[in-house]
C-alpha cells in the first residue's frame, strides 16, 4: 500500500508540473502581435498581369494591331505600411511586350514588305517603385487602393517574327514559311516610364506609359506605341 501511495503522489506531482509549464508558455504565444499581412506592417506577394497596347497618338508611331499587341508580366511585390492610408513599396518582374505590325500601304517599319503575320517581341526584367493610397477602412485586407510610381526595365532579349504562306509548295513541299530574327540592333537595351494601378483586393486595373524610346534614334525608324492598359491579379 505504501508503494501505491508513493506512485500516486509522483503521478499527480508530474501532472501538476506539466500543467504549470503549459500555462507559462501559452500566454506568451497568444500575445504575439503579427506584423505581416495584407494590411499590416509588411506584406509580400506574387502577381501577374496582361495589358493591351492602347495608343497610336503620334503620326510618328509604327502602326500596330492594338487588339493583339500586348504586354504580359509576372512578378513579386513588397509593400510597407506607413499609416492606415499610405504605404510604399517595390516590385520585381519579368515582362514581355508583343507588337503585331499592321500590313498596309503605310507600313515602313521594320521594312515595307508585307507578310501574313509579323510581330516584334521584347522581353525584360524590371523593377518598380510605388506609393499606395488606400480609400477605405478594411481590417486586415488590401482593400481599395491607388498605386502610382515609376519603373525601369533591362530588355535582355528581342525578336522579329514573320510568317508567310507560299503561293505553291516549293521543292520541300512547304506551304508556310516562318522566320525569326533575334538580337536586333535597332532596339534599346533599357526602358523606363510611369506605372499606375487602381484596384480592390486581388484585382486591379493597370496602366503603363513608357517615357523612353524602344528604337535607337540613329536608325530613323518610327517609335512603337508607349501606352498599355489592362488587368492585374494579386496572388496571395
Amino acid at each position: 500500500m505504501k508503494y501505491v501511495f508513493i506512485v500516486l503522489v509522483f503521478f499527480f506531482s508530474f501532472d501538476t508540473f506539466s500543467q504549470n509549464v503549459l500555462l507559462e508558455e501559452n500566454p506568451i504565444n497568444d500575445t504575439l502581435i503579427p506584423k505581416k499581412g495584407p494590411n499590416l506592417r509588411r506584406f509580400s506577394h506574387f502577381y501577374m498581369g496582361y495589358e493591351v497596347i492602347a495608343d497610336n497618338f503620334s503620326d510618328q508611331s509604327a502602326t500596330v494591331k492594338n487588339a493583339v499587341s500586348n504586354v504580359f508580366f509576372l512578378g513579386y511585390r513588397h509593400k510597407m505600411k506607413i499609416n492606415n492610408f499610405w504605404s510604399v513599396g517595390y516590385a520585381l518582374n519579368f515582362n514581355s511586350s508583343t507588337y503585331s505590325i499592321k500590313q498596309n500601304a503605310k507600313k515602313i517599319f521594320p521594312d515595307s514588305l508585307k507578310h501574313k503575320r509579323e510581330r516584334l517581341i521584347v522581353s525584360g526584367l524590371g523593377v518598380q517603385l510605388f506609393t499606395r493610397f488606400n480609400f477605405d477602412k478594411r481590417g486586415n485586407k488590401i482593400g481599395k487602393y491607388l498605386d502610382v510610381g515609376c519603373y525601369a526595365s533591362w530588355d535582355f532579349a528581342n525578336s522579329h517574327f514573320i510568317r508567310d504562306n507560299t503561293v505553291a509548295a516549293d521543292s520541300s513541299n512547304a506551304k508556310v514559311i516562318t522566320v525569326t530574327e533575334q538580337k536586333l540592333k535597332y532596339f534599346e537595351n533599357y526602358e523606363y516610364g510611369f506605372k499606375a494601378r487602381i484596384g480592390s483586393n486581388h484585382i486591379a486595373i493597370s496602366a503603363t506609359y513608357r517615357f523612353s524610346d524602344l528604337i535607337k534614334p540613329s536608325y530613323k525608324y518610327p517609335e512603337l506605341p508607349k501606352l498599355s492598359v489592362g488587368l492585374e491579379i494579386g496572388i496571395y
